[in-house]
């Protein structure tokens, strides 16, 4: 029987990319299940980002464009559908970006050493830049 995740460390790690697929950065992991909002702030990436910035919905409410969420008992309008399809039409690039970082060994499997130098370990592998081929961002 698999696992899953059960007794693996979880980080929440946040991703800037350009919307051609070019990472621009990466941030320093976070501990625990954390809310994306919460890591955003946490990071202070609004010093980055303005509300041109894609986002999915983890990020409402923080000033960047994020699909609309649908009310609660109701159905989301042929507009609010438009706008989020248009919105997710252009975040597939940063997914695919996300994907590829996932595809790094230390974030693709369960990180199997003391929790204590996962960070030390990401640094080094970010320093030299062995996220699936990125060397310059």
């Amino acid at each position: 029987m698999s696992q899953g995740k059960h007794k693996k460390a979880g980080f929440n790690h946040q991703v800037i990319c350009t919307l051609d697929g070019k990472l621009l950065a990466m941030t320093d992991p976070l501990p625990g299940a954390r809310h994306d909002a919460y890591c955003f702030k946490e990071h202070g990436l609004n010093r980055f980002l303005d509300s041109s910035t894609l986002a999915d919905k983890g990020y409402i409410g923080l000033g960047l464009v994020t699909p609309n969420k649908r009310p609660a008992g109701e159905k989301l309008g042929r507009n609010h559908k438009a706008v989020n399809r248009q919105i997710n039409r252009l975040r597939s690039v940063v997914e695919q970006v996300i994907a590829n970082v996932k595809a790094w060994r230390v974030l693709h499997t369960g990180f199997r050493r003391p929790l204590g130098s996962y960070r030390r370990v990401f640094s080094s592998g970010a320093g030299v830049g062995v996220f699936c081929g990125w060397g310059d961002f």
